[in-house]
This record gives C-alpha cells, sequence and structure tokens, in this order.
C-alpha cells in the first residue's frame, strides 16, 4: 500500500461498514445487523503508523450474537475468564474477547489458572508479534505481551471432554515500560501448528509473590518460599520421567504482577522398554523412525525361553557395539 493510505480493513460477518476513504485522517464506522452486538471499537482512524506508513489505530470490531460470550475490555486493567469459571466451560464454545488500550500502549496479559482439555479445546491469542498464539493443556502460559495496542482471545472446545477453563489478568502500559523490565516475548509459531502448544511460567497478582505452582503428580517438590527471587526445585518419584525445567524462579513482570520464570514440570511414566522374548524380534527407540523425545529414559530385557541357550541381536553389518558393565550399547 502507498504510505498515506491504510487500505480497505474489509467487511465483517453480520456487520456493515460505512465510508469508502481509507487516507490518513480518514474515518469509518462499522455497525451490526439485528440481533447482533458491536464488540470493539465502532470507529476506525487511519493514522500513522512509526514506520512512516499508515494503519488503523484499532482491529477491525467483530459481530458477536446476543447472550453468546465474549466481549470487549478497556481500562488500565480487568480480567477475562472462560464461561462459568472456575466451574467447566460448556461444550461447544466459541468465545471472543478484545482487550482494547490507546494507540501506542501495550498489553499486558498474565494467567492465573489455565486447564484445557489438551489437543481439543484451545485459547487463541492475536495482536502479538507471533501471528497467532495457540494456548491449550493443563499449564500456565507465560504473560503475553502484545505488539499492538490491542489484544484479542478466541476460546474453543470440542463436544467431548470439559475442564475448568482459564482466568487471565490484563494490565495496559507503555512499551517502552515492559521492555525495560526484561519481559520475555514468546515465540513466534506458525498459526497453523495449533498443537505447538506455549506453556511457560505462572502469575500472581501480588508484586512480591508468584502463585503456589504445585507438585507434579508422581514428584516432590523443594522449597516453599514464592517471594520474588525465590527458587523451587522438582524432582520425580522412580519410574518417572521429569519433563520440563528442573528449578524455576519468582520474577518480578510489572509493577503489580509477578510470574515463575517457567511452568511446573511434569513426572511422566516411562512408556518405552519392555521385556522381551522369543527367538527373535526388533528394538527401536520412541517414535522411531520419527525423532525420540527429550529426557528418554529406556531398558529393554531379551530373555531366553531356554536358560541353557543365549539371545543375541541381530546387528546389521558395521554397526559398532559396546558391552558396558552388562549392557549393550550401538
Amino acid at each position: 500500500l502507498p504510505s498515506h493510505t491504510c487500505g480497505n480493513p474489509g467487511e465483517i460477518l453480520k456487520g456493515v461498514l460505512h465510508g469508502t476513504r481509507f487516507n490518513i485522517g480518514d474515518k469509518i464506522r462499522y455497525s451490526c445487523l439485528s440481533g447482533y452486538i458491536l464488540e470493539g471499537h465502532a470507529i476506525l482512524t487511519c493514522i500513522v503508523s512509526p514506520g512512516n506508513g499508515a494503519s488503523w489505530d484499532f482491529p477491525a470490531p467483530f459481530c458477536r450474537a446476543e447472550g453468546a460470550c465474549g466481549g470487549t475490555l478497556r481500562g488500565t486493567s480487568g480480567s477475562i475468564s472462560s464461561p462459568h469459571f472456575p466451574s467447566e466451560y460448556d461444550n461447544n464454545a466459541d468465545c471472543t474477547w478484545t482487550i482494547l488500550a490507546e494507540p501506542g500502549d501495550t498489553i499486558a496479559l498474565v494467567f492465573t489458572d489455565f486447564q484445557l482439555e489438551e489437543g481439543y479445546d484451545f485459547l487463541e491469542i492475536s495482536g502479538t508479534e507471533a501471528p497467532s498464539i495457540w494456548l491449550t493443556g493443563m499449564n500456565l502460559p507465560s504473560p503475553v505481551i502484545s505488539s499492538k495496542n490491542w489484544l484479542r482471545l478466541h476460546f474453543t472446545s470440542d463436544s467431548n471432554h470439559r475442564r475448568k477453563g482459564f482466568n487471565a489478568q490484563f494490565q495496559v502500559k507503555k512499551a517502552i515500560e515492559l521492555k525495560s523490565r526484561g519481559v520475555k516475548m514468546l515465540p513466534s509459531k506458525d498459526s497453523n501448528h495449533k498443537n505447538s502448544v506455549l506453556t511457560q511460567g505462572g502469575v500472581a497478582l501480588v508484586s512480591d509473590m508468584c502463585p503456589d505452582p504445585g507438585i507434579p503428580d508422581n514428584g516432590r517438590r523443594a522449597g516453599s518460599d514464592f517471594r520474588v527471587g525465590a527458587n523451587v526445585q522438582f524432582s520425580c518419584e522412580d519410574n518417572y520421567v521429569l519433563q520440563g525445567a528442573k528449578g524455576i524462579t519468582c520474577q518480578r513482570v510489572t509493577e503489580t504482577l509477578a510470574a515463575w520464570s517457567d511452568h511446573r514440570p511434569i513426572c511422566r511414566a516411562r512408556t518405552c522398554g519392555s521385556n522381551l522374548r522369543g527367538p527373535s524380534g526388533i528394538i527401536t527407540s520412541p517414535n522411531y523412525p520419527v525423532q525420540y523425545e527429550d529426557n528418554a529414559h529406556c531398558v529393554w530385557v531379551i530373555t531366553t525361553t531356554d536358560p541353557d541357550k543365549e539371545k543375541r541381536p541381530f546387528l546389521p553389518l558395521g554397526t559398532l557395539c559396546f558391552l558396558i558393565a552388562g549392557h549393550l550399547s550401538c
């Protein structure tokens, strides 16, 4: 587009666009059809953008059916939660929330609770440097920082299992204030990879404390100090493998928000390895021929059916093997 125009922001579903000029200084207005409520900013103004181009001062709004979940949030702070939180959300939910701030401001979004059916129920967040952030599962996401003066949250659930849902707090800040405090930005993820789940950090609304990170199932935690600067360590019981960070630290995000440096890890049962019998067989690493997982620990035991006979694994020509302390490594 030429630097003097913002371009046509487009029609919206169940809505009407009023205005045909899209140059710097021009305004347009949106309205909704009967039975629908406009969510977002009804009037958009084409303004000069920081890159010497032009952009609309707010995202295009959308039309929400009367009685549907979602909404528009303004002000310096507030909260968003899934329908019926802390009770379970509905099946087939489809909710959209838009947080709006003034041009030049950014928005910090922090989660105090997050429990979705992993891989089936999703919260999509747009308005960040990444095209879209997709969240699912049971781990608290890290603070999300907008790259614009708005954030949009789109929550969907399928027709099966339900969970507790999520609760998040937002705070409007100037971008320079957040960056000066070293808030980590979430890495970019392509919006097509819905299963690329970003789950880092836990958040509290008290300026000098993080929430209780909890203890992993089948695991242990060392440390009960949750103040800013404190560190807690995690480990797992026998026959379980730690997935995630062994230690996390409580860090300050803004004047009123604190967050753990990483999410609470989980203890996964060892799913690889087995006892093998029979005249012959094949052993492969987990997920072969796809890459094996991090922190894998597998043990295969090959037992002969006749104790007087010894079974040996068949190895392709050129394979180099070592027998160390009774274990064969190739």
